[in-house]
């Protein structure tokens, strides 16, 4: 089995990707869709995947969790919510999505360190609270951070000890020879914590070189000896990798990059650790098995093409 733990999908008639400049809108503007999706990721044998937030957009989520109730290979839903304008509490922000259509594929959410001005916003109220809120329902806090982030990171991870986080992309390095010391020492230090977890996933466009299995090695083996193969999953990062090469470069490389590690080391990170870090996924994966059942759950008024955010 191999699962894709951080893919995207949007419709930007629906909502815009403000992230992007002139030049990505004409490469990867879109709409991509969950059929769009699927069919990129089966010739890998990705048969099913982890949604991630695409905008801080609170509509967002819940639209992405009613397509998740409609579609079996969409198994599981990082959403977001707002922390920082909207003062209400976390935990009954979460609880509301749970209570909703599709509430059940709800893993977690993201916070993106890397959007903030503030290099140590990890490391404020709104998140630790968030954090807290997440731990006591079983859910993750997934992690989109750079390098000038991770010490943030690594003091929300010793202060909340209970909750799961999974560090975004092996927190973008740079690939600059001179910034990989401070790197190694950062994201050894976040490993140090138990319910950490890091994605090997988002490489493909660190920088604006061509990636090959030989430039992410070095920061692959420092990640996987921090982590170790079962803390460690594989992500697309699709449609935002097609910048860089695309699903089957994404793939491929990783394909490489684990040709060192044992079939049950290998497995771990292709399915294994995302199934056992982000809760209800197993679950439904397993389910979506058992009966057999088509990709589209429901024909009622929606099929699996739906375009969303």
């Amino acid at each position: 089995m191999r699962i894709d733990a951080h893919h995207h999908l949007w419709d930007q008639t629906v909502r815009r990707q403000s992230w992007m400049d002139e030049a990505t809108q004409v490469v990867i503007g879109g709409p991509y869709t969950a059929d769009d999706w699927a069919t990129t990721a089966a010739p890998a044998g990705v048969t099913h995947g982890v949604f991630v937030q695409t905008v801080p957009d609170p509509a967002e989520t819940p639209e992405v969790l009613a397509l998740a109730a409609e579609d079996a290979r969409l198994a599981a839903v990082v959403g977001w919510i707002d922390i920082d304008t909207d003062t209400g509490a976390a935990g009954a922000k979460l609880d509301a999505l749970r209570e909703g259509t599709g509430g059940e594929h709800l893993t977690g959410v993201r916070v993106a360190g890397e959007h903030n001005p503030d290099p140590d916003y990890l490391d404020s109220p709104p998140v630790h609270n968030l954090a807290r809120a997440l731990g006591d329902r079983n859910l993750t806090l997934d992690l989109l951070l750079a390098p000038a982030n991770l010490r943030a990171a690594e003091r929300l991870a010793a202060a909340n000890p209970e909750t799961r986080m999974i560090v975004n992309h092996l927190a973008k390095p740079t690939l600059r020879n001179a910034d990989f010391t401070e790197w190694e020492r950062a994201i050894t230090a976040i490993a140090a914590h138990d319910l950490v977890a890091c994605k090997l996933s988002g490489f493909l466009t660190f920088d604006g070189r061509k990636m090959t299995a030989e430039r992410l090695a070095p920061y692959g083996s420092v990640a996987l000896t921090a982590f170790g193969p079962n803390r460690m999953m594989f992500g697309s990062d699709w449609p935002v990798s097609v910048l860089g090469g695309g699903y089957a470069d994404a793939v491929a490389i990783t394909e490489n990059f684990l040709a060192q590690l044992s079939p049950a080391e290998q497995a771990a990170v292709w399915a294994g650790t995302a199934r056992s870090w982000y809760s209800g996924l197993a679950a439904a994966i397993d389910e979506s098995i058992r009966t057999d059942s088509t990709p589209t759950r429901s024909a009622a008024g929606r099929d699996s093409s739906q375009r969303i955010s």
